[in-house]
């Protein structure tokens, strides 16, 4: 992958970059000649990763926005330092995600699993929109799961639900994910921008201590599905797809759902202080409205 041409002087974001899939991506586009905007919640972490990367090509160069995704405001902050200090975006890939303990409620109202998995890369994401058209063609790469296809979902449903599983929480989150990829697909389609989503294995990560398995495929193996749709250009006009490893693969029913995908789509963004105008901009409302 080091002698891989195509990243030379490409500028990629990755969310979630101080661990698993994360780092090893981290490490992988940076030797491929990337620049890199590292995302992690960690300042110690961040500093870390920025020094186990090694000298860089002449004139190549990363840095790192610190963002908790729990707390909305440190998302609208990093979306606002990157619009500040990055001219141009090639590659985004929301990859940041945990598995929740249990039940926490964030100070912003939201189950906290949904919001970190969920409800922030779509804050993030959609807060970048202008500078992602301003860098047309480019690619948009979310991470969901497997996990998916084990649950249903309801757009509409409260955080304070009495029934609290936190594998179903995760795995609602990832669900979400596709959905949202689909329709983010749609909107921004005519902007030379893709954007895809992939389940990339059972990997070996934090993750997977925390699941009933004992078994998994190694981060550098996950990392690659990952880069491989960052850099292959037989995918360069794939979008609104859901892969599993290197296939394109079917969601589940829900998460094919048109009508889900619309209402999911249509009621994150008031949740999440966004309005859309008649041309299809995102923007900032004064105030925000989630289901505390």
């Amino acid at each position: 992958m080091d002698q891989d041409s195509e990243l030379k002087g490409k500028t990629i974001i990755i969310t979630g970059a101080t661990d698993g899939i994360g780092r090893a991506l981290a490490h992988m586009t940076w030797k491929a000649g990337a620049n890199l905007v590292l995302h992690g919640r960690n300042p110690q972490k961040l500093e870390a990763l920025l020094k186990s990367l090694g000298e860089g090509l002449p004139g190549q160069h990363a840095l790192t926005v610190k963002a908790d995704f729990s707390r909305l405001q440190e998302v609208r902050e990093m979306a606002a330092e990157i619009q500040a200090k990055v001219p141009r975006i090639d590659i985004l890939v929301n990859n940041a995600g945990f598995y929740p303990d249990g039940r926490v409620i964030t100070e912003d109202g939201f189950e906290e699993c949904n919001q970190v998995n969920f409800l922030s890369p779509f804050l993030l994401t959609n807060l970048l929109q202008t500078l992602l058209i301003k860098s047309a063609p480019m690619r948009v790469i979310n991470l969901s799961s497997i996990d998916h296809r084990f649950v249903w979902s309801n757009a509409n449903a409260s955080s304070k639900h009495p029934f609290y599983w936190r594998w179903v929480a995760y795995c609602r989150s990832k669900l979400d994910i596709i959905p949202f990829t689909r329709e983010l697909a749609e909107q921004l389609k005519e902007y030379g921008i893709t954007v895809n989503c992939i389940h990339p294995g059972i990997i070996r990560t934090k993750v997977i201590r925390f699941l009933p398995v004992s078994w998994g495929a190694s981060v550098r193996s996950g990392a690659a599905t990952v880069y491989r749709l960052i850099v292959d250009p037989d995918l360069a006009d794939v979008s609104g797809e859901y892969f599993e490893r290197y296939r394109i693969s079917k969601p589940s029913l829900v998460a094919q759902s048109k009508r889900y995908q619309a209402a999911l789509w249509r009621l994150s963004l008031p949740k999440l202080g966004l309005k859309q105008t008649e041309d299809g901009s995102i923007i900032q409302r004064s105030t925000t409205q989630n289901d505390q």
